[in-house]
Formats: structure tokens, C-alpha cells, sequence
């Protein structure tokens, strides 16, 4: 989200991300999933999202977010430090389906890193002790974000 969205707003959208898919509100997922195929090949995130409206609250931040979430689509994603064939958009909705249709789902935490470590990728790992308060085991999914102030392309030193 990094330039694209208000810095109020990104750990809120990430919050209403987690609470979406942990506890009694992760029950209620795979049913949404079971019933609508919420995360698909079918759907983009910005329409899964939507759906589910987790979304920052003004106009200009929700449209950032939204970009935000297509231009996922032109980075990379690893799964557990190894690299895959899906962009991270594709890797997210993928790994949510795989996940929310499983056996035994996992709580998801969303979280973020700097998008330069390693360099646009989005980080996908299971089995993540996320919180010392909590004996939960969960299925991160870390998105890069390019920090606010970067300058851009053009006027950066060559």
C-alpha cells in the first residue's frame, strides 16, 4: 500500500484483513468459500476484497488500496523461502483457496515488509507462531510496500 494509501490507513486494512480469517470469523470464511468461491482464479482480490469490504473508508485511499492490490500482479511470491511461478496476486488468492478449502484451515495473519527485501516479492509461509500470547499456528502472507517517501523513478539519482 506504501504511496498509495494513507499511513492511518494501512495497519487498519491489515487488521480487517486478520480478523476476517482467525477464530469464529475463519469458520465463517470456509463456509463463504464452500458457498461463493470468495478466492478463485475466478475473482481478482480487489473484487474478493470488495466483497468482503475490507477497504480503507475515503475515496482516494480505496482506490489506492485497490491498486495496490493489482499491482500485485506484477510481482513476484515465494512460498515458505522457495520462489514460485504465480505473481503475488495469484499466489494470495491461491493460497487462500488452498488454504479456506482445506482439511484443517489456518488462521491467516496479512502482514507487511519493505518491497526492496527482497525485492517485490510477496513472502507466503505456514506454521508461523505469530502472536507469544497465543499457541495458534497461522499461514503468514507478508506484501511488500514501498515506503511513502521513496522518490520516484525518474527522479532518482542515477
Amino acid at each position: 500500500m506504501g504511496g498509495l494509501v494513507a499511513d492511518s490507513y494501512v495497519p487498519d486494512v491489515l487488521q480487517q484483513m486478520n480478523s476476517r480469517l482467525i477464530g469464529e470469523a475463519l469458520t465463517e470464511m470456509v463456509q463463504f468459500q464452500k458457498e461463493f468461491k470468495v478466492f478463485s482464479s475466478q475473482h481478482t482480490l480487489e473484487t474478493s476484497f470488495k466483497l468482503l469490504n475490507i477497504a480503507p473508508v475515503g475515496d482516494a485511499d480505496r482506490r489506492g488500496f485497490f491498486k495496490f492490490l493489482n499491482l500485485l500482479k506484477k510481482t513476484g511470491a515465494s512460498v515458505d523461502g522457495k520462489a514460485t511461478k504465480l505473481s503475488g496476486h495469484d499466489q494470495i488468492v491461491a493460497t487462500l483457496q488452498r488454504n479456506l478449502e482445506g482439511s484443517k484451515p489456518l488462521s491467516v495473519h496479512f502482514t507487511s515488509h519493505p518491497a526492496e527485501q527482497p525485492k517485490g516479492i510477496v513472502k507466503v509461509t505456514a506454521g508461523d507462531h505469530v502472536f507469544n500470547f497465543s499457541s495458534l499456528v497461522f499461514l503468514t502472507i507478508s506484501m511488500p510496500m514501498i515506503n511513502a517517501d521513496r522518490p520516484k523513478a525518474g527522479a532518482r539519482k542515477k
